[in-house]
């Protein structure tokens, strides 16, 4: 894990609702979108989740921190939009928190 510098929440705050919710450039490929923030950041990538029922096997939306990469197994959220919106949450609480060793 990379060194990081604690911000506050309002700052954290400030930078989530500054944020958009954009089709990654390799979208074509992965289906993937990214929150990306004022600045260019991406702070979180949103997938399509596989393992449902459906004909296209399709069951929603799974998030990680894009600073930290794809990570254990999460419930999918219904919507891409959900995804974010935890993501963005998850996010805000990893850069508000001291790491823990």
């Amino acid at each position: 894990m990379t060194d990081r510098r604690l911000m506050s929440a309002r700052r954290a705050q400030e930078i989530i609702e500054g944020a958009e919710l954009v089709k990654a450039p390799d979208w074509r490929d992965t289906r993937n979108w990214h929150v990306v923030a004022a600045d260019g950041t991406v702070l979180v990538v949103v997938a399509p989740s596989y393992g449902g029922t459906s004909r296209t096997g399709r069951n929603g939306w799974k998030y990680f921190l894009a600073a930290m990469g794809p990570s254990g197994n999460r419930d999918p959220e219904p919507t891409r939009q959900q995804a974010a919106a935890r993501g963005l949450a998850a996010w805000k609480r990893w850069v508000t928190t001291a790491a823990r060793r």
